[in-house]
């Protein structure tokens, strides 16, 4: 450490470490790591206009190739509801889940009208009836999910549209586990990293390996 470090300095280095530390805890599979980091708002540094630009290129995807207005939406991951101000209007009603509970308090105090939020994740919703919701949303989450085809399963089961979004970090592996399935995926072109919107009817997708 170099000499002369202000208190501040320390505390932000001290601070940078402890988010790292949980991050890598959290894409483990860690909940209490996941809830931890939600101690801070935005720890995922997703309020600047890139994000946003990835939210709205989401959101003008959804409207272009499965629909306009949904009955019902389920966010799975919504964080802190950043996404979500692009889905609910969209829908009559949307529900997000997120497994942190500092997460959902904060996107509660955003006042979405249409705007359900419950602490639980995709397993939480397994037990429902299939194609309980018009359409389900999961972006930035499946790569945390231990078992790519577990999860997709379970997203058939639970929407009659379903989307997912992964950075190009993650291209590789999740564009590989696409390439057996009857998906579509565009990809948006952002300053600095791309995604890939991936998106499906359930019953189009059956029997695939």
């Amino acid at each position: 450490m170099r000499e002369g470090i202000s208190v501040m300095e320390l505390l932000n280095l001290l601070k940078k470490r402890w988010l790292r530390w949980n991050v890598r805890k959290a894409r483990l599979g860690d909940a209490a790591a996941m809830n931890r980091l939600y101690l801070f708002e935005d720890p995922w540094g997703l309020d600047n206009a890139r994000e946003h630009f990835r939210f709205r290129e989401t959101a003008r995807i959804i409207q272009e190739n499965i629909g306009v207005h949904f009955e019902s939406i389920l966010e799975i991951g919504c964080g802190e509801g950043l996404q979500t101000q692009y889905l609910a209007p969209l829908a009559r009603y949307i529900v997000g889940l997120d497994p942190s509970s500092n997460a959902i308090k904060r996107a509660r105090a955003r006042g979405i009208a249409n705007a359900s939020f419950k602490v639980g994740d995709l397993t939480s919703y397994e037990g429902r009836a299939r194609a309980s919701f018009d359409l389900v949303v999961a972006c930035e989450v499946l790569y945390y999910m231990p078992d790519f085809e577990e999860a997709f399963e379970k997203l058939n089961k639970l929407g009659r549209a379903c989307v997912v979004t992964y950075y190009q970090g993650v291209f590789e592996s999740l564009d590989n586990f696409f390439s057996s399935k009857k998906v579509i995926s565009e990809t948006i072109r952002g300053s600095g990293c791309d995604w890939r919107v991936v998106y499906w009817r359930p019953r189009e997708s059956e029997g695939d390996a």
